[in-house]
Parts: structure tokens; C-alpha cells; sequence
């Protein structure tokens, strides 16, 4: 029993041993490891080029076909090929308008949940009617749910609970459904 625990023992520790390896081992043919982002490459050059210069004098033609976009925020873009330039802060991918959108209509929406948890229906109603105004396609259409969880909270009454029992009849996928049933439909 005591020699099946030690094979145990034995086996995991060479499979957590090869793991580590596998994992802090470089992608860098030359065997350097490649910089964090968290580290700082010496202004005006990247540290490949800053190394390849050092052998030769003529600047280096990038690996790639054609030098990366620059996203929203200046950052070069690093494309999916190895033969991709890989040094220095870059974006995996575009950080493009609708991605700053996107990230907008997010935090808006938590700020509704958030108004809406505090039970503020007049802070729910401004952020409903910025909702509409710098997102006008909601597909999703949760203006419509949190606009009625607002008139439940500042209006409740035949009306607004009509509203409600309308929108949790129709909208059975949206997230906001479970709300206007709970705050409008429950009283909670």
C-alpha cells in the first residue's frame, strides 16, 4: 500500500515538474524570454530591435507582411501569425469605436442595476434616457424593462404593473425580465 502512495507521489510530481517546464519555457527561437507588459522596453526601440542592432546597423524589416493598424489608442495591433511582430505593449486585438460602445452600454447598464438596487427610480429614468439617447439600437431592447422598473418605482400603480405584465409576457429572453418581475410584478 505504502509503494502504490510513493508511484503516486512520484508520477504527479514529474507531471507538475514537466508542466512547469512546458509553461515557463520561451516562444523565442533564441531561447530569451519574451518581455511582460508589465515591463518597460527602452524608449524608442523595442528590445529585439534594440538586440538585432546590435549585430548590424541596418534597421529591421518587420516579420510580417504589412505593419500592424494602430488601435483607438495608439497601440500597434499583434496579428495571429508567429511571424507577427510580438514586442513591446500591443493590443491581441482591435480596441475599434464599437468595442469603446460596447464598453459604455456595459457600464451604463451597471450603473441602471445599480440605481435600480438602490430602489432610485429618478436616477434609473436619467440613465435610461442617456440609455436611448447614445444607444438607440437596443436590439435587446432593455430601455424598454428598466423604463418600467423606474414607473413601478416612482409610480406604482394600474398602469406601470399593465406595463409590466406586457413586457414579462413578451420579452422572455431578456435579462432585465427577472427584474420587472420581482420589483413590479412581486412588489419586492
Amino acid at each position: 500500500m505504502r509503494s502504490a502512495r510513493w508511484r503516486w507521489f512520484v508520477a504527479a510530481s514529474m507531471l507538475l515538474g514537466a508542466a512547469l517546464c512546458l509553461v515557463t519555457r520561451s516562444r523565442e527561437p533564441d531561447g530569451q524570454r519574451l518581455p511582460s507588459a508589465r515591463q518597460e522596453a527602452p524608449r524608442g526601440e523595442a528590445p529585439r530591435e534594440a538586440a538585432s542592432r546590435s549585430a548590424s546597423d541596418e534597421p529591421r524589416a518587420p516579420a510580417g507582411s504589412a505593419e500592424p493598424a494602430e488601435a483607438v489608442d495608439g497601440l500597434p495591433l499583434v496579428g495571429p501569425s508567429p511571424d507577427d511582430r510580438h514586442d513591446g505593449p500591443a493590443h491581441p486585438h482591435p480596441i475599434t469605436p464599437r468595442h469603446l460602445e460596447i464598453q459604455h452600454e456595459n457600464g451604463l447598464v451597471a450603473l441602471l442595476n445599480d440605481a435600480m438596487s438602490a430602489r432610485n427610480g429618478a436616477r434609473m429614468r436619467e440613465l435610461v434616457n442617456e440609455y436611448r439617447r447614445t444607444h438607440p439600437g437596443d436590439v435587446s431592447r432593455l430601455q424598454e424593462g428598466y423604463g418600467i422598473i423606474a414607473d413601478c418605482l416612482e409610480a406604482p400603480g394600474e398602469a406601470s404593473r399593465a406595463a409590466a405584465e406586457g413586457y414579462y409576457a413578451q420579452r422572455r429572453a431578456s435579462t432585465v425580465r427577472r427584474f420587472v418581475r420581482t420589483i413590479c410584478l412581486e412588489g419586492g
